[in-house]
């Protein structure tokens, strides 16, 4: 069974300030950030710490801009040593 897709989105509000957007199955956050760079440094963060995420660059419109899915694959079974 794969692992459930987190959805992230990087966007300018209105003021000018860059907003990153999580939707996950177990998680709704926002942040804000200053600069586009910021944003997009931070989702790509949240992004590689998931098994699975999908970020998309929003434009003034709302519409997709660039998008991009990541596939970590499963996390590695934890193994005990004796």
């Amino acid at each position: 069974m794969s692992a459930p897709v987190a959805q992230l989105s990087v966007a300018e509000t209105r003021d000018g300030v860059w907003s990153v957007n999580e939707r996950g199955p177990s998680r709704v956050a926002v942040a804000y950030f200053p600069s586009k760079f910021g944003a997009v440094k931070h989702a790509l963060r949240v992004a590689r710490a998931k098994p699975r995420c999908r970020i998309a660059i929003l434009g003034r419109d709302g519409q997709v801009r660039l998008a991009r899915e990541y596939d970590q694959g499963p996390a590695p079974e934890s193994v005990e040593t004796p």
